[in-house]
């Protein structure tokens, strides 16, 4: 234990603390034996005033009698009896304080027990000469020669009393002095203590500190050729040799450094021309988009980079057993199988993320693809995805030990960079087929809002002509047909005007307010349809491009509806700010519907849903409220997000 600068700084400790502690209880002891000897003393003290009491009110009865003398003269009787059994033999319930006694502890002191038996004595006559002058009668002459002796015994307790006080006051200053002298006799312990600390902390940390440190400079001045000596305690020992170890590394750095110096400029010529080859190939790589293009790409600038006779790259199969071969730079007869099991060294390999080397000698198995003439020498990289395997490259030639580290290293870059350009065609043709998609349906939807909606509305107008005709009105036919050239020409400028949009992303010439306002008057106008228009909301409203078009074709759609298959004859349409939000809501008074049994309508049916879908493309959301007979409600909410540009 004191082998350790812990375990000697721990015993130091506790002796300190436990130093501390016994002067603490001393100085406790101390002061409680000074508060119980200042109470003794006191009703010592008070033993003389009781005398005088009694000896005065003794007098008092003499003189005139009365119970009121006679009762103070038994109390004081009674106390100095108690408080002087207390003194000599401790314990009692001894008067002190109005209602209040307390307990004393027995006199051990023999200078004060032979004060006390002086005072017992004395007043075990003073007692029985009180009790004869209490029970003569009052101016008997009996009385007088009682009271005589009373004053007599008095004079000589009362001296006694004085002597008791007296040796009190000398044991409890003998106590205060041998506590004084503890006192001194902890201070020198503790200043004794402390200078032994502080003896042992200068040998056992300053000064192996200060050689450590010196140790430190001389490693500093790149001096490394002496060893670290270990001496003092065991955590300087182990500091010394942590220090040793340090300089060891240093020392074998310091050789390694000198030895890569000297082929430096070799290996650094070497480096860059390798990273400038890779760099080359890995922007050939990354620049092609087509998947067979990136395969075929990577297998030939493998093969080129490591000097191979033949490089295949292999891709994993949906179920994750197996590697397909996927593109070849080679000699086809270095092909034995287009795919190969997740065994043996290929699990080795995708469960790494380095390339592994393989040869006859070393490894067993390798590539399943390539024949064992090609697998003599051969080097195969995982080609990973963050954590995701998705295949291997792999370079082989006929020759044994062909391949180092180095060759690892290569191919695990190229591998990495070849892993990253095929996500990046795979995710491009995916992002390339969505997008095509997502043309499709928007199409569908333009050719749904307005081709057809025009088509539709074109056909009834003509049956209705028709029947006219067959009736032989011909003035609203031809009412009929001036309004059919005006939806022609119409959904001619809807043509335009959605080519316009295909071809032109110019800024909005107008707000979002403003936008719909004249979609209800153009609406109104066309369809005769009394539409009343509120804006709840002031102000130019700004708004993207692609929100300002789908809320149009959204109001548009349900516009169209209310006219063409509600057959309403008025509609209200409201614009609001409800909770952050932005609200559309078009109401009509037309026949309505049951949305449950919407599907039974196609048309309606497809037009619910691309409002729908428009909706959820901004964000929002539409809700449609109807009833057979009494109209429909479509409220479309958006969030408020102003001034998209």
């Amino acid at each position: 234990m004191l082998q350790s600068i812990q375990g000697k700084l721990r015993l130091l400790f506790s002796a300190f603390v436990a130093l501390v502690v016994i002067s603490v209880g001393a100085m406790y002891w101390g002061l409680e034996t000074q508060r119980q000897d200042a109470l003794v003393i006191n009703l010592a003290g008070r033993q003389r005033m009781l005398v005088e009491q009694m000896t005065r009110f003794a007098m008092q009865w003499v003189d005139s009698g009365g119970d009121d003398g006679l009762a103070a003269l038994r109390e004081a009787e009674s106390t100095f009896g108690l408080t002087l059994s207390a003194l000599r033999e401790g314990g009692g319930n001894v008067p002190y304080l109005p209602e209040e006694t307390i307990s004393l502890p027995a006199t051990r002191d023999p200078e004060i027990l032979t004060a006390l038996d002086g005072v017992n004595q004395t007043w075990a006559g003073f007692r029985a000469t009180l009790r004869n002058l209490t029970e003569s009668s009052v101016g008997s002459s009996n009385s007088d020669m009682s009271l005589q002796a009373i004053q007599n015994q008095s004079t000589v307790l009362l001296q006694q009393t004085d002597e008791v006080v007296r040796a009190y006051q000398a044991a409890s200053a003998e106590k205060v002095t041998r506590l004084r002298a503890i006192q001194i006799g902890f201070l020198v312990s503790a200043l004794l203590l402390l200078a032994v600390g502080g003896w042992v902390i200068n040998r056992s940390v300053i000064l192996p500190l200060n050689r450590l440190e010196r140790v430190a400079e001389r490693i500093g001045k790149n001096d490394l050729d002496a060893a670290v000596l270990a001496e003092g305690p065991r955590e300087m020992r182990l500091l010394a040799l942590a220090f040793e170890t340090m300089r060891g590394k240093l020392l074998s750095s310091r050789t390694e450094l000198v030895e890569l110096a000297e082929s430096l400029e070799q290996r650094v010529s070497q480096r860059t021309r390798e990273l400038n080859v890779l760099n080359e190939i890995s922007r050939e790589i990354t620049s092609r988009l087509d998947v067979q293009q990136v395969l075929d790409s990577v297998t030939e600038k493998a093969c080129s980079l490591l000097d191979g006779e033949v490089a295949a790259l292999c891709l994993m199969d949906e179920s994750g057993q197996w590697l397909n071969l996927n593109s070849l730079s080679g000699s086809k007869d270095a092909v034995v199988a287009q795919r190969t099991a997740m065994t043996g060294m290929v699990k080795t390999v995708l469960g790494g993320t380095q390339a592994q080397l393989c040869s006859a000698e070393n490894c067993v198995g390798g590539c399943g693809i390539l024949t064992d003439a090609y697998r003599k020498s051969h080097v195969a990289a995982p080609l990973r995805v963050g954590d995701r395997v998705i295949g291997a490259l792999c370079v082989g030639m006929p020759v044994q030990n062909r391949y180092s580290s180095e060759s690892s290293n290569l191919l695990t870059k190229l591998a990495n960079t070849a892993a990253i350009a095929l996500e990046n065609a795979r995710l491009y043709n995916k992002a390339e087929h969505v997008a095509t998609l997502e043309e499709r349906r928007r199409i569908a939807a333009e050719m749904h809002d307005g081709l057809a909606q025009t088509l539709g509305y074109l056909g009834l107008s003509i049956d209705q002509v028709c029947d006219f005709l067959e009736t032989d009105q011909d003035g609203k036919a031809l009412q009929h047909l001036q309004q059919t050239r005006l939806t022609i020409r119409q959904a001619a400028d809807d043509v335009r005007r959605a080519i316009d949009q295909l071809i032109d992303k110019s800024p909005l010439p107008q707000g979002l307010l403003e936008q719909m306002e004249g979609l209800v008057r153009e609406f109104s106008i066309g369809h005769g349809l009394a539409v009343d228009w509120q804006a709840q909301v002031d102000g130019r409203l700004s708004c993207s491009r692609p929100v300002l078009e789908q809320v149009m074709r959204i109001a548009r759609e349900a516009l169209i509806n209310a006219a063409m298959h509600a057959q309403a004859d008025r509609v209200r349409v409201c614009f609001d700010r409800v909770n952050g939000n932005f609200q559309i809501v078009i109401q009509d008074n037309g026949r309505g519907f049951t949305p449950d049994l919407a599907s039974d309508t196609p048309r309606r049916h497809f037009g619910l849903q691309i409002m729908q879908a428009r909706a959820e493309h901004i964000g929002g959301q539409v809700q449609v409220r109807s009833e057979p007979g009494a109209g429909t409600r479509v409220t479309l909410t958006w969030p408020a997000k102003e001034d998209q540009k």
